[in-house]
C-alpha cells in the first residue's frame, strides 16, 4: 500500500489530522467525483445503467451477492431485522451493556408485548465469551450485538458467539459498522444470520447508504413486512412492466417476490448514494481489506504502546484480536477528556469524546491513511495537555 498516494485521495488530510473515522470518516475523492459524474448524467437526462453496488460488498464482506441488499441506513437494517423476527411474550433478545443505542432501541417495543431485552454487563469495559454463556438460553430469540463497541474497541470473536448462539436455536445479528472498512470481515466464516453496515464511518463514505445481509439458508423461513413491487421478479423479466399495454396494477404483480434478499429490499437508496457508495467499496476492495488491517492494526498498537507510558487508563484490550482499529482512553475525569479534545480540535486534530455504560473518554479511530508520524504528534500533544 502506497500510503502517500491514498493520502492524496482525501482531501481533508491537506489541512487536519483525521483520527475520527468511528465517528465518520473523511469522504474519499474518487466518491465524490461519483456522484458528481451521476448529477451530470442526471441534469443532461442521459441514462446509464446503475452501478453492481452488491457486486462490490459481496466482494468485501466474502459471501454471496443474492445474501444482500442495499439499505439506508444502519438503523433501518435493525428495524428491518427487528420486524421479521417479531419476539413474543416469554422470549427475549441479548444485547451488552456497551452497546450502540439503535442495536437496543428497536427492541424496546417488545417490552410491551411480554419479550425481554438480557444486557450483558461489562467489567472494565470488557465482555467475555462466558458471559454469553451464561446469558444465552433456550428463550432466546437472537443476539444483536456490535462486532466491535464504539466506547472501547473490545472486538468480540463473531463466530463463537454465533455458534453460542445457533446451540441454543437464536438467531445472531451483527451491527458491523465499526469492523468494516478498518479490518477484513467474512461474514460466512463468522456464521452470523443477519449483518448490518452504513457507508458513513470507516467506508470514508457520505451516510444514508449501507449493506444488509441475510444468510441464504434462512431466507426461506422470512416474508417482508414491506412490501415493493419492484421485487415482483416476473413483473420485471422483459422490462418495465408499465410500458406495455397489457398492464395492470393487480395482474401485473400477483406473481412471487424474488427467491432471495432481493425480495426483502425496500427501495429507499437514492441513486446518488448508490455511485457514491459504489466508488468507496471499490477503493477498498482495490487496496484489499487484509492490508487495511495490517495497517491499522500497527496504528492502534503504536498509540496503544505510547499511551502506556501515560497517566491515562486505556479501555481497548492490548491483544490484536480483541480490538480492531479504534482505540479509546480516559485521563482521569470528564473535564480533563474535555481539555484534552478541546485542545487537539484547536490543533486541526479531529478525534472524538463518547461514553456509553461508564466507559469511554477520548476515542481515536486509527485509519488506513493515517501515518504513525501523526499517533506520534497526537501523543506528544496529548502528554503536555496532561502536564498543564
Amino acid at each position: 500500500m502506497n500510503v502517500d498516494q491514498v493520502r492524496k485521495d482525501f482531501p481533508v488530510l491537506e489541512n487536519k489530522i483525521y483520527l475520527n473515522s468511528a465517528a465518520h470518516g473523511p469522504t474519499l475523492k474518487p466518491v465524490y467525483d461519483s456522484v458528481n459524474q451521476w448529477w451530470i448524467n442526471r441534469i443532461n437526462e442521459k441514462r446509464i445503467d446503475p452501478p453492481d453496488v452488491l457486486h462490490e460488498a459481496a466482494k468485501l464482506l466474502h459471501c454471496h451477492k443474492e445474501e444482500l441488499i442495499q439499505i439506508s441506513r444502519v438503523s433501518q437494517g435493525l428495524n428491518m431485522i427487528a420486524g421479521l423476527l417479531d419476539p413474543k411474550k416469554g422470549e427475549n433478545i441479548v444485547v451488552t451493556e456497551l452497546a450502540y443505542q439503535s442495536n437496543v432501541f428497536v427492541w424496546m417495543p417488545f417490552l410491551k408485548k411480554g419479550a425481554e431485552i438480557k444486557r450483558i454487563p461489562h467489567r472494565e469495559g470488557i465482555i467475555k465469551i462466558e458471559d454469553f454463556e451464561k446469558t444465552i438460553d433456550e428463550k432466546t430469540k437472537a443476539v444483536c450485538i456490535s462486532e466491535v463497541e464504539w466506547t472501547s474497541g473490545l472486538r468480540y470473536d463473531m463466530k463463537s458467539v454465533s455458534e453460542i448462539a445457533h446451540d441454543h436455536g437464536a438467531y445472531i445479528i451483527n451491527d458491523a459498522y465499526q469492523a468494516v472498512g478498518s479490518v477484513d470481515v467474512d461474514v460466512r466464516a463468522e456464521k452470523v444470520d443477519f449483518f448490518v453496515v452504513g457507508s458513513e464511518k470507516w467506508l470514508c463514505c457520505p451516510a444514508m447508504s449501507g449493506i444488509f445481509y441475510i444468510k441464504k439458508e434462512i431466507q426461506d423461513e422470512f416474508e417482508p413486512v414491506y412490501r415493493f413491487y419492484g421485487n415482483v421478479e416476473e413483473a420485471f423479466k422483459e422490462g418495465a412492466p408499465w410500458e406495455k399495454p397489457d398492464h395492470d396494477n393487480i395482474s401485473s404483480y400477483k406473481y412471487p417476490l424474488y427467491n432471495d434478499a432481493r425480495k426483502f429490499n425496500r427501495g429507499t437508496v437514492s441513486e446518488g448514494s448508490t455511485w457514491g457508495f459504489n466508488a468507496a467499496l471499490k477503493y477498498f476492495n482495490k487496496i484489499g481489506s487484509n492490508a487495511i488491517e495490517k495497517r491499522t492494526t500497527f496504528l492502534s498498537q503504536r498509540l496503544i504502546d505510547g499511551l502506556k507510558d501515560l497517566q491515562v487508563k486505556i479501555n481497548t484490550p492490548y491483544e490484536e484480536d480483541k480490538r480492531a482499529s479504534l482505540v479509546t482512553f480516559n485521563a482521569g475525569n470528564f473535564k480533563l477528556n474535555q481539555k484534552i479534545y478541546d485542545k487537539l480540535l484547536n490543533e486541526n486534530t479531529i478525534i472524538a469524546h463518547r461514553y456509553a455504560a461508564g466507559v469511554g473518554g477520548i476515542r481515536v479511530s486509527c485509519h488506513f491513511f493515517n501515518t504513525k508520524e501523526e499517533i506520534d504528534l497526537l501523543l506528544e500533544n496529548l502528554s503536555k495537555t496532561l502536564v498543564d
